[in-house]
């Protein structure tokens, strides 16, 4: 009965996951060796569980099959009995036991530009056997684009050789310079497979090694894996000990949002001698900018997002508390039914990335994220307001591992904010407020006006005089712990490479995509 309830917990991870697209589609792929078809199998021969394979696979309703074991007659039963799926790769062999690492995509999702097989061996573009292998061994692969998104991005899977240590050594070292050949874009890639080796073994390093920028999926996933940490079982107990020999990995950007080694079975018989990897990925989730801080953020079309999107790790709310709600508007506004609140813009989203991505605004990246809220209206009206409104979300910014941080700007309610001791707000301080003995938790950021400091527009040289005048406010903020962001900065590049070069923590701006481009690529 437990295993039953593991194997709801996981279909229910996996499926409330697609409910909530923040960043675009995931796709779902799978590495799943099936087995040969052999009659010396009796029972667990493939005419006897090809219909459990069917169901498994059916109802997980993945975007990418990367199978192994797949004789001719298997792919051709595999294309019938999954007719969304189209199959490609070459078997590693001519006749009847040419065994074929095939990749399934569902065409409906996915538009296939070009592929191949290339061979694990000395001479890959032909069919061959390599170093100590005892058989020929293939690597299929494609290269896709994403319906939903617009994003390309390749997909290889490979079946390495069960006794050629060397060879599958030099397996993995052939596969990341073939990938790094035929990806030279660096697209994001997706590497599937049974590789016939323990995560310890020398392959298998070769494959993570900071140069290749291959990374485990079990190990990057957002929610922890489910599952046990093997994959070969032979059609008995549900991952032998030790035996963790099929992957899914990723390559590039990649964020790995759930992880599962699936042992569904169906009164003790199981689909295959080899337990089915499943791993949910965004193909290209925001990279996070600490520099950035998103000004009047709330004039874009879809307020947080958009930042969110960009990479922005700060972002910037203008509240006013009118008739017992919160309300953004940078003026006053008038018309409150069309006006949005702090909870609908703000809040809201931030709590249902916080759940879908256990505990990460952008998911796989330990970052800080800051809603900087600018309070229009009374301080302390604002303040007692903020704090009622506060509580449904006190999960997202109190606590050693909030993933939040909010303080307050503006009308600032100095003196509640600093005596209270329960409502995990803080201030945005000013210079005037260093060397007061004010905490990092009660004063993450020191803010104050660029005009006060430079009078640089970006054109020709920054005066040493403003040079060592900024410098030394960074050099004061930076002793007590605390980050520095200047408003109304000019949107130049000139001037947020200077503001980043002198120490300036924070890049406070409205062009969003201009900023996100600048700094990927400086």
């Amino acid at each position: 009965m437990k295993s039953w309830y593991c194997l709801l917990a996981c279909l229910i991870s996996f499926q409330a996951a697609a409910q909530v697209p923040a960043y675009g589609p995931s796709l779902k792929v799978m590495s799943f060796n099936l087995r040969l078809d052999v009659a010396s199998d009796g029972y667990n021969a493939w005419p006897h569980r090809k219909d459990l394979v069917k169901t498994l696979i059916d109802h997980h309703q993945l975007d990418l099959l990367g199978v192994q074991e797949a004789l001719p007659h298997q792919v051709e039963e595999l294309k019938t009995l999954f007719p969304y799926l189209t199959f490609v790769g070459q078997p590693r062999d001519t006749g009847r036991w040419g065994e074929t690492a095939a990749i399934g995509y569902r065409a409906s999702r996915l538009t296939f530009l070009e592929g191949g097989t290339f061979w694990l061996s000395e001479t890959p573009d032909q069919m061959s056997k390599g170093w100590d292998a005892a058989l020929n061994r293939t690597v299929s692969w494609g290269k896709f684009a994403d319906k939903k998104s617009g994003h390309h991005f390749f997909h290889f899977n490979t079946h390495f050789d069960h006794r050629g240590e060397v060879a599958r050594l030099e397996s993995a070292r052939l596969i990341i310079r073939e990938m790094a050949r035929l990806n030279p874009e660096q697209l994001p890639a997706l590497l599937t497979g049974d590789f016939n080796a323990t995560p310890e073994s020398a392959p298998i390093q070769a494959l993570l090694t900071e140069e290749a920028a291959v990374k485990d999926a079990m190990h990057e996933s957002v929610w922890p894996s489910l599952g046990p940490e093997s994959t070969w079982s032979g059609f008995k107990f549900p991952g032998e000990p030790g035996r963790r020999i099929d992957y899914v990995f990723v390559q590039g950007s990649p964020a790995v949002l759930r992880h599962a080694i699936l042992t569904d079975s169906w009164s003790g018989r199981f689909p295959s001698d080899h337990l089915p990897v499943l791993a949910e990925v965004l193909l290209n989730p925001p990279q996070a900018i600490p520099q950035a801080h998103a000004h009047n953020d709330y004039e874009h079309e879809e307020p947080l997002w958009e930042a969110l999107r960009a990479g922005f790790t700060q972002v910037e709310a203008d509240v006013w508390a009118i008739d017992g709600a919160l309300y953004v508007k940078h003026g006053r506004p008038v018309k409150l039914a069309d006006t949005p609140t702090l909870q609908e813009l703000y809040l809201d989203p931030l709590r249902d990335l916080v759940e879908s991505y256990n505990g990460q605004i952008f998911p796989g990246q330990e970052v800080a994220f800051r809603l900087m809220i600018d309070i229009k209206s009374g301080a302390a009206e604002t303040y007692e307001l903020l704090r009622q409104a506060l509580r449904p979300y006190r999960f997202l910014f109190v606590g050693e591992k909030a993933p939040v941080v909010i303080f307050l700007s503006g009308n600032r309610p100095v003196q509640q904010v600093l005596e209270a001791e329960d409502d995990g707000l803080a201030l945005d301080g000013r210079p005037g407020d260093l060397g007061k003995g004010i905490p990092v938790e009660k004063m993450p950021v020191v803010s104050d006006t660029y005009r006060k400091w430079l009078s640089w527009k970006g054109k020709g040289a920054l005066s040493p005089v403003e040079e060592t005048k900024l410098k030394s406010l960074v050099l004061l903020t930076h002793a007590e712990g605390k980050l520095l962001r200047l408003w109304a900065s000019p949107d130049k590049p000139e001037v947020w490479a200077k503001l980043l070069e002198l120490g300036v923590d924070f890049v406070n701006t409205d062009d969003l995509k201009g900023f996100s481009t600048f700094m990927w690529e400086k």
